[in-house]
């Protein structure tokens, strides 16, 4: 396995409380409404998400009353919460870039911009390649993008879809 990104992502932020603390303006409960929505769009049947870089487990708090929400992040300390926040998930220490759950799901997401923290376009391309593999046939891969300082506006919420 790859452990350059585990590394760096790894030492961004470790204490999940502090992490919590620090992202406490996010409206994780709206997101989670409009992510359900979409979800609801392309995949109206769907039961399973695998959250990639899920964490500290905000979503799938407030996802786990709709969907079984399990986890993978490179952060046991924010494992350890997830699994308090959510404890019927399976959560998983892995590298967004290299892991094999060994199933599929309905919904796979990669939220909060987490897939920049891949870090080069090589390992970018390994990192959707893993989740594409553990979405099942008809299913969808959700990424939210890396956003620019000019583009970010803390307090605010972004989703893009395609167009009908």
């Amino acid at each position: 396995m790859d452990t350059a990104g585990l590394q760096r992502a790894d030492s961004f932020v470790e204490s999940a409380a502090l992490y919590d603390a620090i992202y406490h303006f996010k409206d994780y409960a709206r997101e989670c409404e409009r992510l359900r929505g979409l979800i609801g769009e392309a995949v109206p049947d769907a039961r399973t998400i695998l959250d990639v870089a899920c964490g500290t487990g905000e979503h799938a708090k407030f996802l786990q009353a709709h969907y079984a929400v399990d986890g993978v992040d490179i952060n046991q300390d924010y494992l350890r919460a997830a699994r308090v926040k959510n404890p019927s998930g399976s959560y998983i220490h892995a590298d967004m870039t290299d892991f094999d759950l060994g199933r599929t799901y309905d919904v796979v997401t990669c939220l909060f911009s987490a897939i920049g923290y891949v870090g080069t376009v090589e390992r970018l391309a390994r990192a959707i390649a893993s989740m594409a593999r553990h979405v099942r046939p008809g299913a969808v891969l959700i990424v939210e993008p890396w956003f620019t300082p000019e583009q970010w506006h803390p307090g605010a919420s972004f989703v893009t879809t395609p167009k009908a």
